[in-house]
């Protein structure tokens, strides 16, 4: 039976997410077609690939972040998330939208425990109850439920070591019984990494050398608390509270841009030094409701929620030019300091309709949503050893969006045939305001956004699908703040307030036999929204700027196969070849090959108890052409144990990864000038983690006869 919500009240201070629905979209459940054995490591359902991370050696003991890169079909690089063969992707927790992405997320998805999660469900063709944004889809990160009428707790541990160490602790615990549903956790860590930046720039009379190290610190605690009662067989009512508190330090060595002329003489060498604080918080406040119309699955969800962030942080910067017998040039001395106040808040309301009728299972509903963003930034120099006002790149930005939308969705088993036809309409209307350029500009326009699944049953464990859905990608609220951070006398960094959403149109043809899945896809981008490097020769000023320069059109073939051609022995293999044609409106450089990447992850059994077990995974990037970006091939290869003692409560992770350093490398043409790029992100570690489990499943309870007891099974 389906499960029933009705209004709720719900904080939630942290990572800013939307709303916690459950995924009850009407995609008819057709045959699941699973695609590995028992408690499936993999399953297949008509608009998803599900990831279960319980079954998962390599993520065991880790984090979100570390779940979802072993997840298969998903790629994060340089803390961009996404879908193999696409781009952007939105995330989600429990059905609940993460206003966040970059690097903000990734150290978001840090703070929560592995431990606390169910599955991933990557979603290449979402509903059209789910918002339109994400270019390539969405990744949905689903935490554990509870069984009825029990408790349980975890209490775990890490430890990790790249170059710098990293500790992590978290704790939970969850308590079902009758009409109450409580669920509670917390994170806490420090985490600590290196970045080796590497850039090279080859104008057609001089070389640019661009070398750096910055260190990073990361301090957060994250906490999460909800409550759910069932008012009775038709009512339900939750609350949920997130809070979220980061506190990152970012330290810039020394870093050199070293020129040499076109015979390779040093000819001078800039020095940048910087540290940047940023300490924020975030909260979520949900209040949410589920009502029961009937026993047959009708039902009616409401959501609010508003998200509040602060992200207050200051940045001390400085650079200089010398000779190359290290001899200062007179005025190229400059140090500065930004001091900066950050705020986001949203607010936002949903209601979501489910009529499972004869004819057709029905789903409608609607949404509205309401962002207001601040940056105010101050901004000083050094005059004469003392700090003054910089009214040149100062800047006060303010930003509002509204965002209204409606869908409707139907879905339909005829004989052999699952056909399902959403349509989603999103009204948007922005206005940022920029005190400095004296300026406001405002966008308003109303988008469609069909989607359409139609899947053939062959035979048993054998189908064939075709997806097609349209999506957008809107400017993070970062691109959209116009400052100007310098990062030496000929760079800096700038966001634009004109930018314009980019728009994607997905077309899947899936073939699924048994263990085998094969996926080919076709993606067309327009407008798509980037960071630009603007180089001009002449001047050899290298600047990076937000813009809509982006036309992209790429195809590509995805297979993913499972095997388990012995008990103690699975398999999980996929292969990605796609060829990309992007044209970029900056410059005459067109873009356009072939890429592709091959990942095989096996899990041991090492015993006949099932408590010892061992992951080897390989994974090859052929290199290629992806966007405006040329890469070379590189490999990594991770290697996990995992032990269960003490009646399987306590865990022992031990984790080695990309133990063999691979670097990828990559390069671009940008106005006629070459741009390479070789950045270690230490991706090289080693981890070890505890996890202890206890709790009880029989808890004593009323005589009164439970109506729904998978709605007790909510978390």
């Amino acid at each position: 039976m389906k499960k029933i919500y009705v209004l709720a009240v719900t904080l939630i201070s942290c990572t800013a997410f939307s709303q916690n629905i459950q995924d009850t979209t009407k995609v008819k459940t057709v045959e699941t077609v699973v695609l590995e054995g028992k408690k499936k490591l993999i399953e297949r359902k008509p608009d998803r690939l599900i990831f279960n991370i319980g079954n998962s050696v390599a993520a065991s003991g880790g984090t979100a972040l570390d779940a979802l890169k072993a997840t298969p079909n998903v790629k994060i690089n340089n803390d961009v998330i996404s879908i193999v063969g696409k781009s952007t992707v939105l995330v989600l927790i429990d059905d609940k939208e993460v206003y966040m992405s970059g690097e903000q997320l990734s150290r978001y998805l840090e703070g929560i425990s592995a431990e606390n999660l169910s599955k991933i469900e990557v979603i290449t063709t979402p509903p059209a109850k789910y918002s339109a944004e994400g270019n390539s889809g969405i990744i949905n990160i689903v935490t554990k439920k509870m069984k009825v009428n029990s408790w349980n707790a975890n209490v775990g541990s890490s430890y990790q070591r790249s170059r710098r160490n990293t500790w992590r602790t978290n704790a939970a615990f969850n308590l079902q019984k009758d009409k109450i549903t409580l669920q509670s956790s917390i994170d806490l860590g420090d985490r600590r990494f290196l970045r080796n930046w590497n850039n090279d720039l080859y104008y057609p009379d001089a070389h640019w050398e661009n070398r750096g190290i910055t260190d990073f610190k990361n301090n957060y605690y994250a906490v999460k608390a909800a409550l759910d009662y069932k008012v009775n067989e038709r009512l339900t009512l939750g609350t949920k509270f997130n809070a979220s508190l980061f506190d990152t330090k970012n330290s810039g060595t020394p870093g050199f841009s070293n020129i040499y002329d076109s015979a390779g003489a040093l000819q001078k060498y800039i020095s940048t030094s910087s540290f940047q604080r940023v300490k924020s918080q975030q909260q979520v406040y949900n209040l949410y409701s589920e009502y029961k119309l009937d026993t047959l699955g009708k039902k009616i969800t409401m959501d609010l929620d508003y998200v509040n962030y602060n992200g207050p942080g200051n940045r001390p910067f400085s650079y200089a030019t010398y000779k190359p017998n290290n001899e200062i040039v007179q005025g190229s001395q400059f140090t500065g300091l930004n001091n900066t106040e950050s705020q986001i808040q949203n607010f936002s309301a949903k209601i979501d309709t489910e009529l499972p009728l004869k004819f057709v299972n029905l789903s409608f509903g609607g949404r509205f949503s309401t962002v207001k963003t601040t940056n105010d930034i101050a901004a000083y120099k050094e005059v004469n050893s003392e700090m003054v006002p910089d009214t040149n790149i100062s800047n006060y930005f303010r930003y509002r969006e509204n965002n209204e939308a409606l869908y409707v969705s139907g879905s339909k088993k005829i004989g052999k045939w699952d056909l399902q036809a959403g349509l989603r309409m999103e009204a948007t209307q922005t206005s940022g305001y920029s005190r400095e350029l004296d300026n406001t500009h405002k966008n308003n326009y109303i988008k469609l956004f069909p989607t359409l699944y139609a899947m053939y049953s062959i035979a048993d464990k054998t189908s064939i699908s075709f997806n097609y859905s349209r999506r957008i990608n809107r400017p993070s609220y970062e691109s959209l703040n116009p400052f100007r951070t310098i990062n030496n006398s000929n760079s800096y960094n700038e966001g634009n307030a004109f930018l314009q959403p980019a728009f994607t149109d997905n077309v899947e043809l899936t073939f699924t036999y048994k263990n085998l899945d094969s996926r080919v896809y076709f993606s067309s981008l327009k407008n798509g929204i980037s960071q630009a490097s603007l180089i001009d020769p002449a001047t050899m000023n290298n600047n990076f700027v937000w813009m809509n320069y982006v036309d992209a059109n790429s195809f590509g073939l995805a297979e993913t196969f499972t095997w388990k051609p012995v008990k103690w022995l699975s398999s999980m293999n996929t292969f990605n070849l796609s060829y990309s044609n992007t044209q970029l409106s900056i410059g005459p450089e067109r873009y356009k090959g072939w890429t592709a990447d091959f990942s095989t992850s096996n899990d041991f059994t090492l015993n006949k108890p099932k408590t010892a077990f061992f992951n080897l995974t390989y994974t090859q990037d052929f290199g290629g052409v992806y966007n405006n970006f040329t890469s070379k091939a590189y490999s990594t290869v991770d290697i996990s144990f995992k032990y269960l003692a003490f009646d399987k409560k306590l865990v022992i992770s031990l984790v080695g990864s990309n133990i063999f350093n691979g670097i990828g490398y990559s390069y671009q043409m940008m106005n006629g000038v070459k741009q390479s790029f070789r950045n270690i992100w230490d991706n090289q570690s080693f981890r070890v983690s505890l996890n202890y489990k206890f709790g009880n499943d029989k808890i004593k309870t009323s005589n009164r006869q439970s109506g729904n007891t998978e709605e007790l099974n909510r978390m």
